[in-house]
């Protein structure tokens, strides 16, 4: 039996089927192993109270925080500010959702830089494209969704090092 060689076509169409893919497997993975905190789970629904929260020692007590109105009015029966009854509930909210976000971008990380090492070494080159692009879109997945609150410093890092760490898998790799 004569080996065929696989047109380029189809080599291509795989590596982006194998990168796509194992990005939504590991996606889902991380959701289904460690599941984002829920706002709900944070701030129950406040809309259930019978009175009207229209004064500040009634909002501070449901932890809202009241906020007075620029403007005086004459309207003796409008309150003079409002309540964010969630105020309280969404910092907690916040601080557990970045906490989430700093976790997955780690896990994503390090998801992304094996998968990408993985398929840097295999032979075939269609499974080994696939896994290193599916490795960046990780890695790329990652960072963005925690770009955001990193600091310059953690940044350049991070930049820095992916750069090296290419460059150096270039250079073995590629080099022989």
């Amino acid at each position: 039996m004569v080996k065929k060689k696989s047109s380029s076509i189809k080599v291509i169409i795989l590596s982006i089927a194998i990168a796509l893919i194992s990005v939504f497997f590991f996606t889902y993975a991380i959701q289904s192993v460690y599941p984002a905190p829920e706002y709900e789970e944070y701030c129950e629904d406040i809309k259930t109270l019978v009175d009207t929260i229209n004064t500040q020692e009634k909002c501070e007590a449901i932890g809202g925080k009241w906020t007075n109105y620029k403007e005086v009015s004459i309207d003796f029966d409008r309150p003079n500010g409002y309540c964010d009854k969630d105020f309280t509930c969404r910092g907690e909210f916040d601080n557990a959702r970045d906490i989430y976000e700093r976790n997955v971008f780690f896990v994503n990380m390090i998801i992304g830089i094996s998968v990408f090492i993985v398929g840097f070494f295999l032979a075939i080159e269609a499974v080994s494209s696939g896994l290193m692009g599916g490795g960046v879109i990780m890695i790329f997945y990652g960072t963005i969704r925690y770009w955001g609150n990193l600091s310059d410093i953690w940044r350049t890092l991070i930049l820095g090092i992916s750069l090296a760490i290419l460059i150096w898998l270039g250079y073995k790799k590629l080099n022989d």
